[in-house]
């Protein structure tokens, strides 16, 4: 891969899905008040739908973009400062990751497939599958 820095902003970048963890690198102050800044909402949907359709392995569904940005300015007057801040790193990132993506082979691209899904699984794992809860016992 062309350098570790930004395939370690690729893995940080996936950890904002389900844990809204923070991301390594460089900062930039987050917005305050209910309005995300300019573009913010935007850059995020096109990463959410990005990396939903690398991992399912098929082209994003119709309206993806839309429904995320959405959903997004939705929950953006509620989010934490440091899920805001987590917001505006993928935001500068974004061009910068979709730029190194396109820059790799199939077998780079397949690795950190696999690397992400196995990021999810243990995310799944520590906080149960659907919810912040672990999952029950299965019943005999």
């Amino acid at each position: 891969m062309k350098s570790s820095f930004r395939s370690g902003r690729l893995l940080g970048a996936l950890l904002l899905l389900p844990a809204l963890t923070v991301m390594a690198g460089e900062e930039k102050a987050p917005a305050s008040g209910d309005k995300p800044p300019e573009g913010l909402i935007q850059a995020n949907a096109e990463f959410i739908c990005f990396f939903m359709s690398e991992l399912a392995g098929r082209p994003k569904p119709k309206n993806c973009e839309e429904d995320a940005a959405r959903e997004l300015t939705q929950a953006y007057p509620s989010l934490p400062q440091e899920q805001r801040q987590q917001l505006v790193e993928v935001q500068a990132s974004w061009p910068g990751f979709l730029e190194e993506w396109r820059s790799l082979n199939d077998l780079q691209k397949a690795a950190l497939r696999a690397k992400w899904a196995e990021v999810l699984q243990e995310q799944e794992r520590q906080q149960g599958t659907g919810g912040s809860e672990p999952s029950p016992p299965p019943t005999k």
